[in-house]
């Protein structure tokens, strides 16, 4: 793929903070009272978490707290009773709150219908438990919840979620800023110009093929960068080949797997050339195809009618 200018990704990153400012202004809402709930979504590995735990320790210092797993509704309304004035984040929680008991507490603590006081209850044979709960409440999911039929699609629709995405575009600017900066896997260290090369490898790796595997910065931060460290410590060992085994489910070398890749695409360029039609209707059922471009096409046309 060809490499992004520094006047592209200054341009991606833009709208990637236009964005980030508002879902900042939502998170200081929650945090300052004028919002009780906060619903966010989007694709796993886009950095949702990050950015939520940054924006809460600039905004309310120690006064939240970090949720990502409760085994039953006791434990998390005595999470709720031991913070009752905190803001309170919550990931990869989507399993508890399919179970009704859970997400009937969780939609006590998001608000009451008109601004009455939230009182949560916890009721069993042997005990009663009540607490008024004044803090705030913070989701971060996969899936919109208020598309999704369950027992909190209703709160998650009043709140009306906040979508955290970005194009593949940006994703590459992302990753490419964040390789700016010189960093550590297990006590190695990897300066910016190494950073900057695994990037450059992994955006060649997703992007030009026609596997499934989607770029996003978690295959860059805990897959590709520690791949490079562990092989820039033991002789011998192609970093490229571990991440592609990881990427792929399987160990193989990288020259086979691009020798195979680049096979395939040849074979798919000389296939719609001998369909025939414009060369406008053939780019167009290479990109349905493979979702490359004109460039890519004529290269692997070219190639595979030399090879014959």
């Amino acid at each position: 793929m060809k490499r992004m200018s520094e006047t592209q990704i200054q341009k991606h990153m833009k709208s990637i903070d236009a964005r980030r400012k508002i879902l900042a202004n939502g998170v200081e809402s929650v945090c300052k009272g004028f919002s009780t709930a906060l619903f966010v979504w989007g694709p796993g590995g886009l950095g949702k978490s990050h950015v939520l735990r940054e924006m809460l320790e600039g905004v309310s210092g120690t006064a939240w707290r970090h949720h990502t797993a409760h085994s039953t509704p006791k434990a998390l309304f005595l999470s709720l009773l031991n913070d009752q004035t905190a803001v309170h984040l919550y990931e990869d929680c989507e399993k508890i709150l399919k179970t009704d008991l859970s997400a009937s507490i969780l939609r006590a603590a998001c608000g009451a219908p008109d601004q009455r006081e939230r009182l949560i209850t916890y009721e069993t044979n042997t005990e009663k438990l009540r607490l008024k709960f004044t803090g705030g409440i913070i989701f971060a999911t996969n899936e919109n919840l208020s598309r999704i039929n369950g027992p909190m699609q209703a709160v998650a629709s009043r709140f009306r979620p906040i979508k955290w995405d970005m194009t593949l575009e940006e994703r590459i600017a992302c990753i490419l800023t964040i390789a700016k900066r010189p960093t550590t896997r297990n006590g190695i260290l990897l300066d910016a110009k190494e950073c900057t090369k695994v990037a450059n490898e992994l955006v060649d790796m997703t992007t030009d093929s026609t596997g499934s595997v989607d770029l996003d910065l978690r295959l860059f931060c805990e897959h590709a960068l520690p791949a490079y460290a562990q092989a820039k410590q033991t002789p011998g060992m192609k970093w490229k080949d571990l991440l592609q085994a990881k990427l792929i489910g399987c160990a193989t070398t990288m020259d086979d797997t691009q020798t195979e890749r680049t096979r395939k695409l040849q074979q798919l360029a000389q296939k719609i050339d001998r369909e025939g039609g414009s060369a406008k209707e053939k780019l167009a059922k290479w990109k349905k195809e493979t979702e490359l471009g004109q460039a890519i096409y004529y290269r692997h046309l070219k190639a595979g009618k030399a090879g014959k």
